[in-house]
């Protein structure tokens, strides 16, 4: 295992030892219970440069290359890799030991180090086990299901293992209602029962999820409609996909010539 080795205080360049000696004043500062404005009025630096340096290792904070700043906590980086942590964990246990660069640096330094070594890096998982696919695990490394997976369960009567459903209903509980609502919705037009629409509206109007009590409320408000759509098979869909075409038509030819070219492309090819 490569040992973390502390830089030598006489190997500073001559910008980097004033830099040191500034963060130990200030630290020193900190410490005694200064505030950052009256550090930042006893040594004449800006507040933002002082909050910047209150706390880390002034060997580390004080050198000028910010390559050498992450490769200063390589053995730390390799041991929490061992210990199973993931990237997002290693980022703030990095900085908890003074890093105070970007966090992409800091992920992308990590998954170098892992490639290098030729360790396992760890990611978030709900169980144990499975490898990645679009909407949830499939094998024996992580067990998981994702937001897309999600989705394709609700609205499109995807596949979602009994464990994942149970898993995620029990953590999410008002998923589990949003579930019993569009089965729900569906199954009034399914069935074309009109007192199942209205106990829907008065029982979904007084949901605490607000999106699912304004969509019941907006059912209310247009109920003629709504009764026409579930008592009758006939649709305007077709009528409104033919304005559709035509509107994008119309917006694709806005301020290109006259309404004589408009008009052409709108008509029909002969023959």
């Amino acid at each position: 295992m490569v040992k973390k080795t502390a830089p030598n205080v006489d190997n500073f360049s001559e910008s980097e030892s004033r830099r040191f000696e500034l963060i130990t004043q200030i630290q020193i500062f900190h410490k005694e219970g200064c505030s950052v404005a009256e550090i930042s009025r006893r040594l004449g630096k800006s507040m933002p440069t002082i909050k910047k340096y209150l706390t880390g290792d002034p060997k580390i904070l004080c050198r000028i290359n910010k390559g050498s700043i992450i490769s200063q906590y390589t053995s730390l980086i390799i041991q929490y890799i061992i210990d199973g942590k993931t990237q997002t964990e290693i980022v703030n246990e990095l900085r908890k030991h003074g890093y105070n660069n970007t966090d992409s640096n800091a992920r992308q330094y990590v998954r170098n180090i892992a490639a290098s070594y030729q360790l396992e890096l760890k990611k978030h998982n709900a169980s144990d086990q499975s490898t990645k696919t679009k909407t949830g695990s499939t094998s024996n490394k992580f067990d998981y299901i994702t937001r897309a997976g999600i989705f394709q369960y609700l609205w499109m009567n995807g596949d979602l293992t009994s464990e994942h459903r149970r898993y995620i209903w029990e953590k999410y509980p008002l998923l589990y209602e949003l579930e019993c609502c569009i089965k729900e919705f569906r199954d009034i037009y399914s069935s074309k029962n009109m007192p199942k629409l209205y106990l829907f509206i008065e029982k979904n109007s007084r949901s605490t999820i607000r999106e699912i009590s304004s969509f019941a409320v907006g059912l209310e408000k247009d109920i003629a409609a709504v009764e026409s759509a579930v008592a009758s098979d006939l649709s305007n869909g077709f009528v409104e996909g033919t304005n559709n075409k035509l509107k994008m038509i119309k917006r694709t030819m806005y301020g290109r010539c006259s309404r004589q070219l408009l008009a052409i492309k709108m008509m029909p090819k002969n023959g």
